[in-house]
């Protein structure tokens, strides 16, 4: 195998834990959560923007994505995160509850127009944004050995 398949087999590999393991992402170890979400985080921003990521399920893992940001030292991509929270949830934290994020972001879609454009703005800056969170990852995941 060559390094780039051992992230995307071990990245597959946590998905179906989560998704298909009776204790889900709760079995987990820390390193595997941390290592999950923000390769979550990434793979949904990359595909749809931050809107995309707090819409989906992905968003319940909000805290464990910005711990792992912290821990991986991606200061600036941290520092988006924080801006598009701000923007879709102001001063309230960020629900593990999908129904209720998303309850939240229809009422904030209508009410506010300029949500896409500052949200979009913020996904421009996160893809020239040179924290480059992929060496990042790859580089925590040899640390811990959840790869060879």
């Amino acid at each position: 195998m060559t390094d780039l398949q051992y992230f995307y087999a071990l990245y597959e590999m946590l998905i179906h834990r989560v998704n298909q393991s009776r204790g889900g992402f709760d079995d987990l170890s820390e390193p595997e959560k941390l290592y999950y979400t923000v390769a979550l985080l990434r793979n949904e921003i990359n595909n749809g923007g931050f809107h995309q990521y707090f819409f989906n399920s992905s968003g319940s893992y909000y805290n464990h994505a910005e711990a792992g940001l912290q821990q991986l030292g991606a200061t600036q991509t941290l520092a988006l995160l924080h801006q598009a929270k701000e923007i879709v949830f102001s001063a309230m934290p960020v629900s593990a509850d999908t129904k209720v994020r998303r309850k939240h972001m229809a009422s904030i879609d209508s009410a506010q127009s300029d949500l896409r454009r500052k949200l979009d703005e913020l996904d421009q800056r996160f893809y020239a944004s040179p924290d480059e969170i992929t060496p990042r990852l790859e580089a925590f995941a040899r640390q811990h050995g959840l790869v060879a």
